[in-house]
């Protein structure tokens, strides 16, 4: 499992931005610069395919035995669709389709795809008819048997272009160990505590895209330090995770939030019993 971008929308630094952590990243650099967000689940599976996927290939370790993407919402710094032209323009790559799954109405959009003339100059459909991609559609609460991994879309307090709510993925792997990926999403829905309160997690990575701000952020459709502490908290006490969970926190944007090192102490004085790890492009989950 590698992060292969951790920033939300606009990366770190924005390269239209000089407030203070963006210049601070661009002095800096390591830790502090993020692309947007795509995560390594298995050799086999990505989650996300945004804009910085070539670069981040280039970096993290090639895309070539990929076969499946989860999707987790279809704004446009988790879902790149050029990406699946530029494996149409591979010469040598895997057989066989790669896979594209998407949850609830967020299916809508590749219908759109299919019947424009200015998507991909008119070629998508093409693209699937060749067998170059392959587009399913999931439903919330559903359990699938994908690339080996079992996986449960849940619904994420996030909202895409086709108005879907964001999927969070609850994923069993084939060693046994549950995986949960809460990206993009506020404060979690009633439902998807109920869903989670069967669950034991092993693994929880979580999106922390306003960082050290407050509760009083202007989105109320992503998490803060403090909204992270409390979601968390709330998952401990029914039994989710506890104090061997591994956490990490991802998908953070360069308003609202501190430096790497900064953002780590915040976590580290939180009180939590587990440890959290806030994650930069190239972490590797052993």
């Amino acid at each position: 499992m590698k992060f292969y971008g951790t920033g939300a929308a606009e990366g770190i630094p924005n390269p239209f931005c000089g407030c203070y952590l963006c210049e601070y990243a661009r002095k800096h650099g390591g830790k502090d610069v993020r692309t947007r967000s795509m995560f390594r689940l298995t050799p086999n599976i990505c989650i996300d395919m945004g804009p910085d996927a070539l670069m981040q290939s280039m970096l993290y370790g090639d895309l070539k035995e990929v076969e499946h993407v989860l999707i987790t919402h279809t704004h446009e710094d988790h879902f790149a669709y050029h990406m699946m032209e530029v494996r149409d323009m591979a010469t040598d790559r895997k057989a066989g389709p790669m896979h594209y799954y998407f949850t609830g109405d967020g299916y809508q959009m590749i219908k759109r795809f299919e019947d424009s003339d200015y998507i991909s100059s008119g070629h998508f459909k093409r693209l699937e008819d060749r067998g170059v991609i392959e587009c399913h559609q999931l439903d919330y609460g559903k359990t699938y048997m994908i690339g080996g991994v079992e996986v449960t879309p849940l619904k994420g307090n996030h909202f895409g272009n086709m108005k879907e709510n964001a999927a969070n993925y609850l994923m069993k792997l084939a060693d046994g160990r549950v995986v949960y990926y809460g990206c993009d999403t506020g404060p979690y829905l009633d439902e998807t505590f109920e869903a989670l309160k069967h669950a034991k997690i092993d693994i929880l990575i979580s999106e922390c895209t306003y960082g050290g701000g407050e509760d009083s952020y202007p989105n109320p459709g992503h998490l803060s330090h403090t909204a992270c502490v409390k979601v968390f908290k709330q998952l401990l006490a029914q039994g989710t995770i506890d104090s061997h969970t591994k956490v990490y926190l991802t998908h953070i944007n360069h308003c609202h939030t501190a430096d790497h090192e900064t953002l780590q102490k915040l976590f580290d004085e939180s009180g939590l019993p587990m440890q959290c790890t806030v994650a930069y492009d190239g972490l590797e989950i052993i």
